[in-house]
């Protein structure tokens, strides 16, 4: 029966969901409407008399209308009757079948794929992961790029590198921070004069990361021992930082100035003049270094040549450092009177 329905094309099956009355019809796939016209016409056996549903009924046969074998008793030479069972012969085609015999069409693929409408199709696809489209790999691209941009940002406002560099700004943006850069570079000169690194050991070659040996050089700390690391150290301290800063305070000119504001913040901030500070430092080396003072034979004239030669520049370059830092005391006094 079922397998008659299933031979017939989705439109005969539309026709026939129609004559049998079968609900919502119009909305079944092929396979939904063999089921649903199958159920119905066989709970609703009175539909076999409509000749649309003969090929149903004939294929499973009517219930109303099996034939029943009968049975005819029959005498045997004993005298006992033995019933015989009637033989039955049916014919399986009429002569309407004869004469115009119904086309049958060939067997539909058992295969899922082939018994498939075109929404049932649609269905798949829509279940089929598609690959994105340009755009959405160029959103998704955007988004890393923010959340790594995001990461690297938070990491630095973490690390304090942004307050550091301000701080060292600030510092530098002062007298007192153009003084110590020029003590901080004629002291590197006089550190490779006084302080010469001697050779330690030898640092053994590794063949797993194909290194050769080589030698290692290190500070020799007993010079902190020897007056060949203080008689130079000594007359550096004495010639640019003990001596001007002794003139510094003594002859500070920013405790003169009458306005109260400005005398309490100078006060407060530079308790040496700044600019007597560099007077007093480019008039000492010019002093000591050219001029030949040795403070009455305590500096010796080879201890003088050494500093004098390790300085960068000679003691030109501590006349140019303290130059620049008589210019921005100056500078900065003119923009604290304004």
């Amino acid at each position: 029966m079922t397998s008659w329905l299933q031979k017939q094309r989705k439109a005969d099956l539309r026709e026939l969901a129609q004559a049998a009355n079968v609900e919502n019809w119009q909305d079944l796939l092929k396979d939904d409407l063999v089921t649903s016209i199958s159920e119905h016409l066989s709970n609703n056996p009175s539909n076999a008399s409509n000749p649309i549903f003969s090929g149903f009924y004939a294929r499973g046969g009517s219930p109303l209308k099996r034939d029943r074998g009968i049975s005819v008793p029959v005498k045997d030479e004993g005298g006992m009757s033995v019933a015989r069972r009637r033989r039955t012969i049916t014919r399986t085609s009429t002569k309407e079948e004869e004469s115009s015999p119904i086309p049958e069409t060939a067997p539909e693929p058992s295969s899922a794929l082939a018994t498939r409408t075109p929404r049932a199709v649609q269905r798949l696809a829509e279940r089929v992961p598609l690959p994105p489209s340009p755009q959405v790999i160029a959103n998704m691209i955007s988004d890393q790029e923010l959340v790594a941009r995001n990461k690297i940002k938070s990491a630095w406002e973490r690390s304090g590198t942004t307050e550091i560099i301000e701080d060292i700004q600030t510092k530098a943006s002062t007298v007192v921070g153009v003084e110590t850069l020029a003590l901080v570079v004629e002291f590197y000169g006089l550190a490779k004069e006084v302080f010469p690194w001697a050779y330690a050991f030898q640092f053994p070659a590794i063949e797993a990361v194909g290194t050769k040996p080589f030698g290692v050089w290190l500070p020799d700390f007993f010079l902190l021992f020897t007056t060949f690391f203080w008689s130079p150290t000594g007359l550096w301290l004495g010639t640019s930082l003990f001596l001007p800063l002794f003139f510094a305070y003594f002859f500070n000119f920013t405790s003169q100035i009458k306005t109260p504001r400005t005398r309490a913040a100078a006060a407060s901030v530079y308790k040496y003049d700044p600019l007597t500070f560099n007077v007093a430092k480019a008039l000492t080396a010019w002093l000591v270094y050219s001029r030949g003072l040795r403070f009455g034979g305590i500096v010796s004239d080879a201890t003088v040549l050494r500093v004098n030669g390790a300085f960068p520049g000679g003691y030109g370059g501590v006349l140019i450092g303290s130059g620049i830092g008589a210019l921005a005391s100056i500078w900065e006094a003119i923009l604290q009177k304004h």
